[in-house]
């Protein structure tokens, strides 16, 4: 047998369970005699490219070095494929998997070379995954952790960019906060905020306004996201200027929105 085939037989019974590196190498070595050396967890993952390796065999999904869940053979998953090349401290995602279909980013074939850190597109399978697990955490955070929304403020953030994508139809930014705007809609730049007060206002930083078309406001309330304001720049009720911010008052997008679209 080969190790990809004895890891399959010895967990066979542990579908959705996290296992370590050396619990597996243990397990091998006892049972069919396999140099612990010669085992390596990383080159039977989903979510993780080894360079050198085909990129044919998967089992586990990395969780760190030493620790992998086991989802088997021809699992549904969806999710990132990542890539650590030589001598880099930052991983790359190369690819992403949708409901068990893989498919490697154009960039992919360069990863050694090309300095492109983010994939050109993200599916919209994956970005409402991606929303569902980070509401969870959310979730865990407020209910378990006693954690306020106004306290989250990045991860509401997150969240209001994935939710803009979901609205809109539009593809994340290929970097976090590139020139100024987060989601790109039909050659349209989008800059998203989240907010989760009720009142006050939300900032709009004047270095980056020429950098963005069309702005997206999302309010976190009643456990839910709610349209306050999308369209363009030019419409936005600037209250104020402070410093180097522009200042939107959130009590005025509410009276905009009314009888809008996503009302």
């Amino acid at each position: 047998m080969t190790i990809y085939e004895q890891i399959k037989h010895i967990l066979n019974a542990r579908i959705g369970e996290a296992v370590t590196a050396g619990e597996v190498k243990e397990l091998l070595l006892k049972e069919y005699g396999t140099n612990p050396s010669s085992i390596i967890l990383s080159d039977y993952c989903y979510n993780r490219y080894n360079q050198g390796i085909a990129f044919t065999k998967h089992l586990f999904l990395y969780i760190n070095r030493s620790t992998y869940k086991y989802i088997g053979e021809n699992a549904p998953y969806t999710g990132f494929v990542y890539h650590k090349p030589k001598g880099e401290e930052a991983e790359r995602i190369v690819g992403e998997w949708t409901n068990g279909v893989f498919n490697f980013f154009e960039n992919h074939r360069n990863i050694e070379q090309d300095n492109e850190v983010n994939p050109a597109y993200i599916s919209k399978t994956l970005v409402a995954k991606l929303f569902e697990e980070y509401f969870n955490i959310l979730k865990f955070e407020m209910s378990t952790l006693n954690c306020k929304a106004t306290e989250l403020r990045h991860l509401i953030g997150r969240l209001g960019e994935f939710f803009c994508v979901l609205q809109t139809g539009g593809e994340l930014a290929r970097q976090t906060n590139q020139h100024g705007f987060d989601v790109l809609n039909n050659g349209r730049r989008i800059s998203v905020k989240t907010t989760a007060q009720d009142s006050g206002f939300i900032s709009i930083n004047q270095n980056t306004f020429s950098q963005f078309d069309d702005f997206f406001v999302v309010q976190y309330i009643q456990d839910d996201f709610k349209v306050l304001f999308y369209g363009p720049k030019e419409q936005v009720p600037l209250a104020r200027t402070y410093g180097s911010k522009y200042e939107v008052d959130i009590n005025a997008l509410k009276k905009m929105q009314k009888g809008s679209l996503y009302n």
